[in-house]
């Protein structure tokens, strides 16, 4: 049963700014839908049993993608269940992914960096089926995993089954930047519910004290699995307690591209000038459950749900875009169906893909050397292989 919820508080005052580079919407958009694609595919296998669990990030997309399109190559990104966008983002140079959207001068130099976009997507999908050519090569699935490759640019830490414990992770990354004396900030995603644990506090406190290159970036979604914000904090805003830590703070739209997008700008500008941590607060619609099947959804009022479902960020953006006069439905269209092939070819790929191998299960308990290699040798005589 879901207790009665206090008033919720007023919308942010974050007035959206005008005038945002057409080659960042362009690159926006495609990446919101080709999540969105992601995400409808997925749910669809999940609700017939074709995977075991699925956790959505339908709602997210202009949080997850606007703050990680404000980042450059070897800033980090540190994500949980719903920041499929800001793996994206982070990882795909969309101009060699979908071509006939994109115009000449819309890449980055960042992209020259990063490998054929669609080889990392098919990695990708791999991965969330766990299958052998996935990231871990089948001996995890979803995203738990981590991706760091300086070469390319990306420095992703995947996730930790217990949510809290990823924002002490994302400080030390930060921490790690500050100690090899350079100017890369780090984006970490967590949920409101997290932020009730002991980890947010001693990681943000942390944060102040040594002034890390840290934005944590709250996805209040209002409901932490079943729990409403009523039950889990007596602030008005999270962002209220960015300055008993010493460090900026800001509560947004997050269904608001634009206005997520130069706030984030704001908070890595912040870090790299030294000046320290930001807390993000980016308030998002419940749009889903926690997990696909789990039955959290339906503990949500039905006015409340219906309300929610009515506030599509994706809806929005792209009408926004069409009121400056960035697309019009046809192009819209276009974008959709391309991003909505992209996901199907990749997922079927994977789906074809070699099935794990259990003698690879320990493969990276340790790092190559001594250890490893002894551990190895251990195995096979255990094993007889």
């Amino acid at each position: 049963m879901v207790a009665a919820k206090r008033s919720k508080p007023p919308p942010p005052n974050n007035p959206a700014p005008v005038g945002t580079d057409p080659r960042v919407l362009r690159r926006a958009h495609f990446l919101m839908r080709l999540s969105r694609a992601w995400d409808a595919r997925f749910e669809a296998m999940a609700r017939v049993g074709r995977i075991g669990r699925w956790y959505s990030a339908v709602g997210n997309e202009c949080t997850t993608v606007g703050t990680a399109l404000a980042l450059g190559a070897n800033d980090a990104i540190s994500t949980v269940h719903r920041d499929l966008g800001a793996v994206l983002t982070t990882y795909l140079d969309p101009t060699r992914l979908a071509p006939a959207l994109f115009e000449d001068g819309d890449a980055t130099p960042w992209d020259a960096l990063r490998p054929s976009p669609q080889s990392l997507l098919d990695q990708l999908a791999s991965q969330v089926f766990g299958r052998r050519g996935g990231f871990t090569r089948g001996v995890d699935r979803s995203f738990h995993y981590g991706l760091v490759r300086p070469d390319w640019g990306i420095r992703h830490v995947g996730m930790i089954s217990h949510l809290g414990s990823m924002i002490p992770v994302a400080a030390g990354l930060a921490l790690a930047n500050l100690q090899d004396g350079n100017d890369r900030a780090v984006l970490g995603f967590i949920g409101e519910g997290a932020t009730s644990q002991g980890d947010f506090h001693e990681a943000l406190n942390l944060a102040g004290v040594m002034k890390l290159p840290l934005i944590l970036v709250v996805e209040n979604n209002r409901y932490a699995f079943s729990t409403p914000l009523s039950e889990q904090f007596a602030c008005e805003k999270l962002s209220d307690r960015a300055p008993g830590y010493g460090i900026a703070g800001e509560t947004i739209d997050g269904l608001d591209f634009d206005a997520v997008h130069a706030a984030m700008n704001r908070a890595v500008a912040h870090a790299r000038a030294g000046h320290g941590a930001t807390l993000l607060e980016c308030m998002l619609p419940r749009m889903r459950g926690h997990a696909e099947g789990d039955g959290s959804y339906e503990l949500i009022p039905p006015t409340e749900r219906e309300a929610y479902l009515r506030q599509d960020p994706l809806v929005r953006f792209e009408a926004s875009l069409v009121e400056r006069g960035h697309a019009d439905a046809e192009r819209i269209k276009e974008v959709t169906e391309i991003a909505r092939g992209i996901i199907e070819d990749a997922v079927e790929r994977a789906l074809l893909t070699e099935e794990p191998v259990l003698a690879e299960a320990t493969r990276p308990v340790f790092a190559p050397g001594e250890v490893a290699t002894a551990f190895a040798r251990q195995s096979t005589e255990v094993t007889g292989g």
